[in-house]
């Protein structure tokens, strides 16, 4: 046991080196495009400027319904897929000052497969279903067998009181390595977070005998956290960036590749790293059949 607890006479120490910390909401350039093949683009063009990027969050609103846009009922056996918002989307970058920091080909399976190695089971009972992260317990989309299935699906189609309206929170560490790794705050940058479109397939989880469906995305928004350091600090910091001093900035950058494979027994795969002379810490490997694209096959089964 720590000796710690034998000074009781110690002064509480009171931290008062932050003066604020709030959330400003930044939204895409162009507002209207967020349903169409291409970039969603959204940038915090402010640069004298304290930003916290590894607490930061996307949220997405919208709507899933039929592809001729009546809603689904109750008993249709239809949600979106685990982690679906990730599916959306075949790119998501990020760049400071134009400079790239990570850009993730494939997010729904790079992000699922991280997602099913570091989150406990308690975390889809908890805070999972913010971001729409409810595993599945089997493979097919039957209500009553499926509980991760059952439970996006009620949350989506039988509690709205528009059928298939939704809101998800998903937070950046989620995405980026960089968000997860460096927890410091960052001045001086141009942020710009870039999310290329894709079609609806992959992200939605369907029976064979329900109707076809898509999501229309409402509203995206990145919150950032602003930070205003007291003026103690505020002077230091100041001190540090006039000097030019150079920072390091250590993070596991995430890269995902994908292939065929071929119909034999032995193949091979020549994996290259980007960012050279960097070297891997983790190779995760995972295999799909007949998923992609395919509402009715899950995408996020692996």
């Amino acid at each position: 046991m720590s000796s710690d607890i034998l000074k009781f006479d110690e002064k509480p120490i009171v931290d008062e080196s932050i003066q604020e910390y709030e959330y400003h909401e930044y939204e895409p350039q162009a507002r209207t495009n967020l349903n169409s093949a291409g970039e969603i683009v959204i940038n915090i063009e402010q640069q004298d400027l304290f930003t916290h990027p590894c607490e930061s969050y996307l949220v997405f609103e919208g709507h899933l319904v039929k592809n001729d846009d009546t809603a689904y009922a109750d008993a249709d056996a239809v949600a979106l897929t685990n982690n679906g918002i990730m599916y959306l989307f075949s790119n998501i970058s990020y760049k400071l000052s134009s400079q790239e920091i990570e850009s993730i080909h494939h997010p729904g399976q790079t992000t699922t497969m991280l997602g099913l190695l570091k989150y406990s089971d308690d975390f889809s009972i908890a805070q999972g279903l913010n971001q729409l992260w409810q595993k599945d317990t089997t493979t097919t989309a039957v209500l009553a067998d499926n509980e991760g299935f059952k439970t996006r699906q009620s949350y989506l189609i039988q509690q709205p009181a528009r059928k298939g309206t939704f809101s998800f929170r998903v937070p950046l560490k989620h995405i980026f390595g960089f968000c997860e790794d460096y927890d410091k705050i960052v001045y001086g940058f141009k942020h710009t977070l870039t999310l290329v479109r894709k079609s609806n397939d992959d992200a939605i989880f369907r029976a064979n005998a329900v109707d076809a469906g898509k999501v229309s995305l409402d509203k995206i928004s990145w919150f950032m956290p602003h930070v205003l350091p007291s003026d103690a600090e505020k002077f230091s910091l100041y001190k540090s960036i006039e000097s030019k001093v150079s920072l390091p900035v250590g993070y596991r950058t995430r890269q995902c590749d994908t292939i065929t494979v071929p119909e034999s027994t032995i193949f091979s795969w020549r994996l290259g790293i980007k960012n050279a002379p960097e070297k891997p810490r983790w190779i995760i490997i995972g295999f799909q059949t007949e998923k992609k694209w395919r509402s009715n096959k899950k995408s996020s089964h692996l």
